[in-house]
């Protein structure tokens, strides 16, 4: 008979996970293997995180994808982090954006239920979803009364955030990609 799986905290993924090659997240106490990101996606990822550190206010800074601790049995791991504040040595459990870059394969899990999930972590403000293969980005953006309000901005237009010093126009992220 098969023996049932049974969940994992946080700690207990990461020193799991800490002895494996492959990169997981942790979904409902369940790891879950993440595939390598296409070329597009790659690049994409690498010019925004240049963008961004260029535009970024301080103490605002932006991390590479990280583990990021939504409760006791999730762990995500964004394409990118914004973190403000003093440096942590401790995993990472707060961030002021989270940015993820969609694919065929992962774009629906993406936009509803990792969504979801990002929209529960205390002090987040922001979740950016960048399309790779055309310019459109989804800015889901917390107001004042705790609600998320969705804004799309696509073709030329640019990103504003209250985390950038300037607005980041499309041109610069999607114009090295030929779009």
């Amino acid at each position: 008979m098969a023996r049932a799986l049974q969940r994992m905290t946080v700690d207990e993924f990461e020193a799991w996970a800490e002895h494996r090659p492959e990169r997981y997240e942790l979904v409902e106490g369940v790891p879950r293997l993440m595939a390598g990101p296409s070329e597009p996606h790659a690049e994409l990822q690498v010019i925004l995180a240049s963008e961004l550190r260029a535009r970024m206010k301080p103490p605002c800074r932006v991390l590479g994808p990280v583990g990021l601790v939504l409760d006791r049995y999730n762990e995500r791991v964004p394409d990118l982090v914004v973190v403000c504040g003093e440096r942590q040595d401790k995993r990472l459990e707060r961030a002021a954006l989270v940015v993820e870059i969609l694919s065929e394969g992962t774009a629906e899990y993406d936009l509803g239920e990792k969504r979801l999930r990002y929209m529960q972590l205390e002090g987040l403000q922001e979740i950016w979803f960048l399309w790779p293969r055309q310019r459109q980005v989804q800015i889901w953006r917390r107001e004042v009364d705790g609600r998320f309000a969705v804004e799309d901005v696509i073709g030329r237009g640019a990103l504003t955030s209250p985390l950038l010093e300037e607005p980041l126009p499309l041109d610069a992220l999607y114009g090295p990609l030929g779009l």
